[in-house]
């Protein structure tokens, strides 16, 4: 009985702990991984072209305040005018949790951001959605949706 115990006891921390460790990421997983850290970067460093150019032309932002930005340009003007006003400043983190290929083309990054340091004080916390294209061997942004979450029931007013 204590042998058959320390079996399942040995199997039970082996699994554990390749789960823990996974699997090693994928060459486009890791690439969508560095797209979505490269616009957290642009951002935190004011570089709006570098960050625009990570966006494809028709790309799509629904940012976690409900203001659409539809294309590249508009994309560009509006992160500047967030990051220059609201969010001088501030610091941007995205932790992509998951990566999902929805084709070999196509994904979809899931994950938190944060945005700490505000002016005003306190930090906005986060969920965002990408969907990325892959043209040659460039992954961009084609579609970013972030979220705050708020609870059920009726929504607050403003």
């Amino acid at each position: 009985m204590l042998t058959t115990m320390t079996t399942v006891f040995s199997i039970a921390l082996a699994v554990a702990g390749l789960t823990q460790t996974g699997a090693p990421l994928s060459a486009d997983d890791a690439a969508i991984r560095r797209v979505v850290q490269q616009q957290d970067e642009a951002r935190n460093r004011a570089d709006w072209k570098a960050l625009s150019e990570l966006f494809t032309q028709d790309a799509e932002q629904l940012t976690s305040s409900g203001t659409w930005r539809r294309g590249r340009a508009d994309i560009e003007k509006g992160v500047a005018q967030s990051m220059g006003s609201v969010y001088k400043g501030a610091k941007y983190t995205t932790k992509v949790e998951s990566v999902r290929m929805l084709a070999p083309t196509v994904a979809m990054a899931d994950g938190t951001f944060e945005i700490s340091n505000i002016a005003a004080g306190g930090t906005r916390r986060g969920h965002a959605t990408y969907v990325l294209v892959k043209s040659g061997d460039a992954w961009r942004i084609a579609a970013v949706r972030s979220m705050v979450p708020t609870p059920e029931g009726a929504t607050p007013g403003r």
